[in-house]
């Protein structure tokens, strides 16, 4: 398949530029200035004088020589502000040359020369109105000349009309071909501008691969984060309170490694999803409710902390990523508890299916010593905010005011039934 955005060759630009209006015109105009002038030779009218066909022959080649230097300049000239001038004095110039042999040959072969000239000056300047007026005025100076060499009142008419007629069809025909080119022009326009657009495609669709890697390079942190990190701080308070309790309370330490081995087993269940990169947790597969009450339970059951959970309001069925969300918030609240907080004697974690929005509030009573540095951002509620930005919804979290810590999460419902975006997200 071709490339549309090869580079033309050398004779291929060198055809383009002559198939333009403008060149179309200036060969045509070539073609019959010599025409007219090899037949003006060759067919030397008796009845002239020899300085009338030197004259002549003078003026063709003058006429000629011309539109050539035109054509040479024409390109440096266009790029002038100046530009309608020099085309109105090259077609004075012209056009006084052309007029002048017809004045001195009385040829008819010449007067396709002023349709020549009409036509490339309508090429020059347009149609409107300056073609139309230099043919108006081409046409009362080729009567002035026929009238005044004696010409009858009925050829007058007769020739006017007939030349009149000619003016016309070459204005159509530039009209025409000038609105041809312009539509060939718009249409490479076109062209270069869809391909400029589909490489700025690649180069965004380039950009969105990198960022989706990002992405997944994120959410899997996120998760490991929040999902994995959960059960190992959860192991490791386990782990401690059996090495407290291994020779004063064996079986105190018996039941805190049977739940250790109960949070390994969660934590290698995080860790294969994570690697099999599984956006479908266990948020998806039963009511958001139901699934918190069963959290706050095993934290309850874990850890030997008071929790409530208090559901609120009829529950709706949210959207993946947005259930997903919530379930960490809890999970990465609960965790902060057990990292952050002292003097915890109980936990509330409540959920409102308010009218307009999702709130859920996450409370402990205790003496929150590190609560700045859990509020201003450890990784998890970096995430977490995050996930809610994308939500649109919000995260404020900080000293409660009856005493102890909080996290409060509100999203809004409408932007809850609209998210599409994956649960694992």
């Amino acid at each position: 398949m071709d490339n549309p955005s090869r580079t033309p060759s050398k004779i291929e630009a060198w055809l383009r530029k002559r198939t333009e209006g403008r060149r179309q015109m200036q060969w045509i105009s070539y073609t019959m200035i010599f025409t007219v002038l090899v037949l003006f030779i060759l067919e030397h009218p008796l009845s002239s004088t020899d300085w009338q066909f030197f004259a002549t022959v003078l003026i063709l080649a003058a006429l000629l020589v011309l539109n050539i230097l035109w054509d040479q300049a024409h390109d440096p000239l266009h790029a002038s502000r100046h530009y309608r001038l020099f085309a109105w004095v090259y077609n004075l110039v012209t056009d006084a040359l052309v007029l002048t042999a017809i004045a001195l040959t009385g040829r008819f072969e010449t007067v396709f020369l002023i349709f020549m000239q009409i036509s490339q000056f309508a090429t020059l300047v347009g149609v409107w109105p300056g073609g139309v007026i230099n043919s108006a005025l081409n046409l009362a100076a080729i009567l002035l000349i026929l009238w005044s060499i004696g010409a009858p009142r009925g050829d007058l008419i007769t020739a006017g009309a007939e030349i009149a007629i000619g003016m016309i069809f070459v204005m159509v025909f530039v009209f025409l071909e000038e609105r041809a080119f312009k539509q060939t022009e718009r249409a490479e326009r076109l062209l270069r501008d869809l391909q400029a657009a589909t490489l700025e495609l690649k180069a965004a669709h380039e950009k969105e691969k990198e960022l989706a890697i990002a992405e997944e390079r994120m959410r899997m942190a996120r998760d490991i984060h929040d999902g994995l990190g959960h059960h190992l701080t959860v192991l490791s308070i386990q782990l401690q309170a059996a090495d407290k309790l291994v020779e004063r309370n064996p079986q105190a330490a018996a039941e805190a490694i049977r739940l250790s081995r109960a949070e390994t087993q969660a934590a290698l269940d995080e860790v294969r999803q994570s690697v099999g990169v599984m956006r479908q947790p266990p948020a998806n597969r039963q009511p958001l409710p139901g699934l918190l009450a069963d959290l706050v339970g095993e934290f309850a059951e874990h850890t030997g902390l008071e929790a409530h959970f208090e559901p609120v309001g009829a529950p709706l069925e949210l959207a993946p990523f947005a259930q997903h969300t919530l379930f960490r918030a809890v999970q990465e609240s609960l965790t902060n508890v057990q990292k952050h907080a002292r003097q915890v004697h109980q936990i509330l974690v409540r959920l409102e299916y308010a009218p307009r929005e999702v709130h859920l509030l996450v409370r402990d009573d205790g003496q929150a010593l590190q609560a700045d540095a859990a509020a201003s951002g450890g990784y998890g509620l970096q995430g977490l905010r995050e996930r809610l930005d994308q939500l649109g919804g919000q995260l404020c979290c900080g000293p409660a005011a009856q005493g102890g810590f909080e996290v409060d999460v509100r999203i809004p419902l409408e932007e809850v039934v609209h998210d599409q975006r994956p649960a694992g997200g």
